[in-house]
């Protein structure tokens, strides 16, 4: 009993010799984090920073590329996650040659200014900052991509990016704006790709000038745009000549906005549309890729709505889930009359509520490569058989009706598989019969009734009596002999 009293002792003896010391190296590494002012982001006298080195721990992962085609160094910096803060963050001058500095992850509440002719990714992602002073950038004008993305930025002023007259990629999502000054992106001679998403920008946008290239400044230059979850109603977009891609879902929009005629996709997901009509789209005879993912009023595809999209090769309706019409002209008749082909080849109603396709469906799907159906409540019927013919096509979904084939998948039924039911039950045959007797009966009254309304009546002479007549006025003279 003694030994093993004394085994217990020593073994917490030196547990408590493990733990101690490791809660006092993370004390002290807290306590460095908190006190130390950081003027220097990388150390190069180790090649590999030990990460469990006190000396290091201030310091940000670095690493050394030969970038091509030429093999000049360059330096990446990334320091994700280091509880920095704007009191403790003094770094002046980056290290030479240094293009990219990610500073994501920390408790910044502005951007820090530092000089850096080599810089051309920054990337202040998720921190605490509020605001952008003016000239902010002004030391860093090789800048090709910026993200501010998920911060508390309510403004956008003028002056705010004076100097990066190179940038590429302006990533502002997630963050508080709900204003933005005129021509504030004018300085961005070379935007390609703005991205304003789930900000509270409608009241902004929705605003009688509402055409965002003329009202910010956006150069002519910018290819896509995004400003999905913004509260927008309408926007006009028409003036932005160079616009391939067009981000606008999760908005407010009843309506497809003025879009540029060049467009090669458009994402206009969960927005409250409940007909897709012949006019829903201009003729946008560069889009290629249409989105229309989860929206949740809408119901119908009618006659047309896809005509004039000649280059449309991926339709994407997943998670629209009371959709369940899609009328068999939706390309135009001029398809069904093998006039005019069209290019789709990716089709997704992966989880809507389409029941069955029309057969004329099937002169535009001639190119058709993949069919996800998968999720809709598919009434596997001999109208559905021509999806058998499709034969270049991946057809992806499984049959809810009738309950023969119940679970079974499209590709696995043969052709003899898909019936339509031609017997008649005796209840069906009586109710028809009892349909026409009461048919019957109702057209003949409605004929008798027609014969009481047309035909002749009598004629009844009304004749005065005479004198002589039975029906004469009598008149009646009192007796005289009563009163004798």
């Amino acid at each position: 009993m003694f030994g093993k009293l004394c085994l217990l002792i020593i073994i917490l003896t030196a547990s408590a010799a493990v733990v101690v010391p490791e809660v006092k190296a993370e004390a002290r590494e807290i306590g460095a984090e908190d006190s130390v002012v950081v003027t220097k982001l990388c150390s190069f006298d180790k090649p590999l920073i030990d990460p469990t080195d006190e000396s290091n721990s201030k310091f940000c992962d670095c690493d050394v590329e030969n970038s091509p085609p030429w093999g000049i160094p360059v330096v990446l910096i990334n320091c994700q996650d280091h509880h920095f803060q704007n009191a403790i963050f003094q770094v002046k001058i980056l290290p030479q040659g240094t293009i990219r500095l990610d500073l994501s992850y920390n408790k910044l509440t502005s951007i820090p200014s530092f000089v850096s002719e080599k810089l051309q990714y920054l990337s202040v992602r998720h921190n605490e900052i509020a605001s952008l002073t003016d000239k902010n950038f002004a030391n860093v004008t090789m800048l090709l991509e910026l993200d501010i993305s998920e911060n508390n930025i309510e403004l956008i002023n003028s002056d705010a990016f004076i100097g990066l007259t190179l940038l590429r990629k302006l990533n502002l999502a997630e963050n508080k704006i709900k204003t933005i000054q005129p021509n504030a992106f004018s300085v961005f001679s070379y935007l390609e790709h703005l991205i304003l998403s789930h900000n509270p920008l409608g009241e902004f946008l929705n605003s009688s000038e509402n055409d965002i290239f003329l009202r910010l400044g956006v150069t002519p230059r910018l290819h896509n745009i995004e400003l999905e979850n913004c509260t927008i109603t309408k926007i006009d977009l028409s003036s932005g000549v160079g616009l391939d891609n067009i981000v606008l879902g999760s908005n407010q929009l009843f309506q497809i906005p003025n879009l540029p005629k060049q467009l090669s996709l458009l994402d206009i997901s969960d927005n409250p549309i409940r007909v897709m009509t012949a006019k829903f789209l201009p003729h946008l005879h560069n889009l290629q890729h249409l989105i229309m993912q989860d929206m949740p009023n809408l119901y119908k595809l009618e006659e047309f709505a896809l005509f004039g999209l000649p280059r449309l090769t991926n339709l994407n309706l997943q998670g629209s889930r009371n959709l369940t019409v899609i009328d068999p002209y939706i390309f135009g008749k001029n398809v069904v009359l093998n006039e005019t082909d069209t290019v789709l080849e990716h089709l997704n109603l992966k989880g809507t509520s389409i029941k069955t396709l029309n057969s004329s469906l099937e002169f535009a799907f001639e190119r058709l490569a993949v069919l996800d159906l998968t999720g809709a409540p598919l009434n596997c019927d001999c109208q559905l058989q021509w999806i058998k013919h499709l034969g270049n096509a991946t057809v992806h979904g499984s049959c809810t009706k009738p309950m023969s084939l119940r679970g079974h998948q499209l590709v696995d039924l043969e052709q003899d598989q898909f019936k339509c039911k031609v017997e008649k039950s005796w209840v069906y045959m009586m109710f028809n019969v009892l349909l026409v007797i009461l048919l019957i009966v109702l057209v003949l009254a409605a004929i008798y009734l027609v014969y009481i309304a047309i035909r002749p009546r009598q004629k009844v002479q009304m004749r005065k009596p005479g004198s002589n007549s039975p029906y004469a006025r009598v008149t009646i003279e009192p007796n005289q002999m009563e009163n004798l």
